[in-house]
């Protein structure tokens, strides 16, 4: 559903990020984007939403070039979601008021019964209808994010960092949240994430990324498996759960 090939990006007159650097991801499937600080994850992502135009290679959703489409018309056209690490909620307006602006690309006539449809399937938001959302805990923040970019129907989320400080517990449920939206949803997710052991527990498959190259790819529960490739690629000697 979405394939990025040998993509090269960087930022303004800057060296390149990425460095050629390719990976797929398709409906029901949820792949995530690990690496080091500084590897060019959220690059990779901005560049595959359309924030960075690449420099070279390709952007394909659906076997269409997309690769120098702005974000606003992927939204619009191409039907993909964006989540991104931060400001990614209005806290001065209530749970209710994030929802229907996640609505406002929808006919008017489909607006109400997409509000209800999602509440209906995340009832702990129903409740919370006129609470402010900076009312809210981080991790009911990070559910809103994710129901709101529901509101218009995409086939893909793009989620950047999505347990960004977030308490242990906190973390926990987000990415539950992230699970249920696939399953229910039938959704092509693609997540970066700095909590490789948390986001490889919901993942279908993982790209690892070093100096703007992907290092290795591999089915997520492999990675998790296997001590050298954690010791090599995912920061050291940590049990998987």
């Amino acid at each position: 559903m979405i394939e990025a090939k040998e993509l090269r990006a960087g930022y303004g007159d800057g060296a390149d990020i990425l460095h050629g650097v390719s990976l797929n991801a398709h409906a029901r499937e949820i792949v995530t984007i690990l690496g080091p600080n500084g590897c060019g994850k959220s690059t990779l992502l901005k560049t595959i939403a359309g924030y960075v135009i690449p420099r070279a290679g390709q952007v394909l959703i659906d076997g269409m070039d997309a690769g120098h489409i702005p974000i606003q018309r992927k939204v619009r056209h191409n039907r993909v979601g964006y989540v991104p690490q931060t400001d990614n909620v209005f806290g001065t307006l209530t749970v209710a008021e994030n929802l229907r602006l996640g609505a406002a690309l929808l006919p008017r006539a489909e607006r109400t019964a997409r509000f209800e449809e999602l509440l209906a399937a995340y009832p702990a938001l129903a409740g919370k209808l006129n609470r402010k959302a900076s009312a809210l805990s981080g991790g009911e923040r990070q559910v809103l994010s994710l129901v709101r970019a529901l509101m218009p129907r995409p086939q893909i989320l793009l989620l950047d960092e999505p347990s960004a400080g977030l308490s242990p517990l906190m973390m926990h449920e987000v990415f539950d949240a992230i699970a249920e939206v696939r399953d229910k949803h039938d959704l092509c997710i693609l997540m970066v994430e700095q909590n490789a052991f948390e986001a490889l527990g919901v993942a279908d498959r993982a790209y690892v990324l070093a100096l703007g190259k992907v290092a290795l790819t591999a089915p997520a529960k492999d990675l998790l498996k296997d001590p050298a490739m954690r010791q090599l690629y995912l920061g050291g000697e940590i049990e998987a759960a």
